[in-house]
């Protein structure tokens, strides 16, 4: 077994702080929330509906936000983790808030892999790195939107991550449908992002007591 070591390499780009260090699914999701209902099922209190139905295997991202709030200046950055092991990154989808550290590991005892991040839609490489077995790559997104996530060594490997500002998000299950759950009454700011359009021009949403339906399936 080759020796421990120990290696640091910060690089800067627009968008993210990327932090290496060596140390000793096909389908979209069914609703994954960084608040609300990760189910699917209907909300007790909250918005549900329809929207366009993945696209290349990208599902559609719902977001909404208080009208009028001002953004968060300090908002509470979250610390995720994205596996390789079996020739898949876990999970494949991920949503995470506006400044969120994502960690990429490597549980294969002898098999080394390869992140290639990049802005969805893009050619430019954000991030291309090794990761090896023992190694991780921790990546702090700040620019809200879509990421494809690939392994040069293996190509069958891929990952989204979708980075939201909105204080409510939830991926839309393959058919577009979509809940989420624990959204007080009120007024709120919606905003659509789909793999064909990105994001769609935001719109005022009344939320209700109960549940609230609302169809996005429509374009524009």
């Amino acid at each position: 077994m080759r020796a421990q070591q120990r290696l640091q390499r910060t690089l800067i780009f627009p968008s993210l702080l990327v932090i290496l260090t060596a140390c000793g699914s096909e389908t979209p999701p069914s609703g994954t929330s960084n608040t609300g209902d990760a189910s699917g099922a209907l909300p007790m209190q909250g918005i549900y509906g329809q929207s366009p139905a993945a696209s290349g295997g990208v599902p559609s991202v719902i977001m909404l936000s208080a009208a009028g709030a001002p953004p968060e200046t300090e908002a509470t950055a979250s610390s995720l983790t994205i596996d390789q092991f079996g020739l898949t990154f876990s999970p494949r989808y991920l949503l995470a808030d506006e400044g969120a550290s994502i960690t990429f590991t490597n549980s294969e005892s002898d098999l080394s892999h390869n992140v290639r991040l990049r802005a969805f839609g893009d050619t430019l490489d954000v991030i291309d790195a090794d990761a090896n077995p023992g190694e991780q790559l921790v990546v702090q997104l700040w620019a809200a939107g879509g990421y494809d996530v690939i392994c040069d060594m293996h190509p069958g490997m891929t990952a989204f991550i979708f980075i939201s500002e909105a204080t409510h998000s939830v991926f839309a299950q393959t058919d577009g449908s979509f809940a989420l759950d624990s959204v007080p009454a009120g007024t709120y700011t919606l905003q659509l992002w789909t793999a064909e359009d990105g994001f769609r021009a935001p719109r005022s949403v009344e939320v209700g007591p109960g549940r609230t339906s609302i169809n996005l399936a429509m374009s524009g």
